[in-house]
């Protein structure tokens, strides 16, 4: 479920999509309304005063011609603007002041024509309110302002003649109106409702994006200690392999084991344990001697690093600096039976890869090389510098 701040964010993206949508239709409707005032003053021009009527059509030529100029402007600013309250009220303003002067227009020339040029002029009027539905879509306000201001006054007028064919046609153009504003209700929640679930649909996608990111992160890190896992060690370590042989480089791999670890979990527990895990972790990574050298937990106490393009002396040379380094950190470990401080057993295994050889082999040999320090007592190096053949497990019948 969303929040109380989602709700809040959904709600302004939805109203900005609802100003902008006002914009984004074709700059082209402007001029729509100058082909309907052609038609308007093409009823009206023979029997009403030329200066009223051409300074009506200038009115509404101007009002429309500023409406295609911000359409225009508007568009191609739409992703910097910041404020769309006053992109808003602007787009509204416009759309009241346009059915206003076509409104309060044809009511003043209303008396002036014919019966036959007046149902004309309704039948025109009754076509340009329904186009509403489509320019306001988005926007309830602008289709009341542009609607009401449109119609409103030629109604009242034909109420008020007092003649009972102008009053039916009031009544009509009521029941008219109020049909018209239940379409543009139903027009204008359904296109609301799918700019919601549009926005709901990428809320929903991103949420899931996450999940997958951290599903998939899962995968690779270790839980506890936020290195890479033992899976994400077999990848990194296989890719670097390849490459390895293909570039004729030397790759080299530490195997590290925290002396006497359960003699310190035994002494002071194991959520004790797990966060001295987490700092030894954190202290290898933040001593890798390069970006591309990689380091994940191996299982248990055993940390492995890969070093890229880095030969036996190298290897030992940072090897070195880890060890004295865990060792300076002074974490103490009295049950150990070498220091009374946590120390580190480390084997290292480097060579050129081969098209025979198998990364399995590296890990094989690295791992033997720690077993050995383990072996010779503890809190020290052992390297092995030929690859050993990591061995084909067989079945036991």
């Amino acid at each position: 479920m969303l929040n109380q701040e989602s709700l809040a964010e959904l709600e302004n993206r939805i109203y900005i999509e609802q100003v902008s949508l006002l914009y984004k239709g074709s700059i082209s409707r402007p001029a729509l309304h100058i082909i309907s005032l052609t038609v308007f003053i093409l009823v009206i021009i023979d029997y009403v005063n030329y200066v009223y009527a051409f300074t009506w059509a200038l009115l509404l030529i101007g009002l429309n011609v500023y409406r295609f100029i911000d359409t225009y402007k508007t568009q191609k600013n739409l992703n910097d603007i910041n404020d769309f309250k006053i992109l808003h009220i602007r787009y509204a303003v416009c759309a009241g002041l346009l059915g206003s002067i076509y409104g309060w227009g044809l009511v003043f020339f209303f008396n002036d024509l014919p019966l036959i040029n007046q149902v004309y002029l309704l039948s025109l009027l009754a076509l340009m309110t329904p186009a509403g539905l489509v320019s306001f879509s988005s926007d309830k306000y602008s289709f009341y302002l542009y609607q009401y201001c449109l119609t409103l006054p030629v109604i009242i007028k034909l109420l008020s003649i007092g003649q009972a064919q102008y009053f039916n046609l009031g009544i009509v153009g009521i029941i008219y109106i109020l049909i018209v504003r239940k379409l543009f209700i139903w027009n204008h929640n359904a296109l609301i409702d799918a700019v919601r679930l549009k926005f709901l649909n990428e809320q929903l996608l991103t949420y899931l994006k996450g999940v997958n990111d951290r599903l998939k992160e899962l995968t690779v890190i270790d839980e506890l200690t936020k290195v890479a896992n033992r899976r994400s060690l077999d990848e990194n370590l296989e890719r670097e392999w390849s490459r390895a042989k293909r570039t004729n480089t030397p790759i080299s791999l530490l195997m590290i084991d925290l002396d006497y670890f359960k003699q310190y979990n035994d002494e002071y527990g194991h959520v004790k344990g797990d966060e001295c895990l987490i700092f030894i972790a954190q202290y290898l990574k933040d001593n890798l001697n390069r970006p591309g050298d990689f380091i994940a937990r191996y299982g248990g106490e055993e940390f492995s690093i890969i070093m890229p393009d880095t030969n036996l002396s190298g290897a030992i040379n940072f090897a070195e600096k880890i060890h004295s380094g865990v060792r300076e950190l002074n974490i103490p470990n009295p049950r150990s039976e070498i220091s009374k401080y946590l120390t580190i057993s480390i084997g290292i295994a480097s060579v050129v890869p081969n098209n025979t050889d198998s990364y399995m082999d590296l890990i094989y040999t690295s791992d033997k090389a720690l077993y050995n320090a383990k072996n010779d007592g503890r809190n020290i190096i052992r390297t092995k510098e030929l690859l050993e053949k990591n061995p084909t497990p067989r079945l036991v019948v």
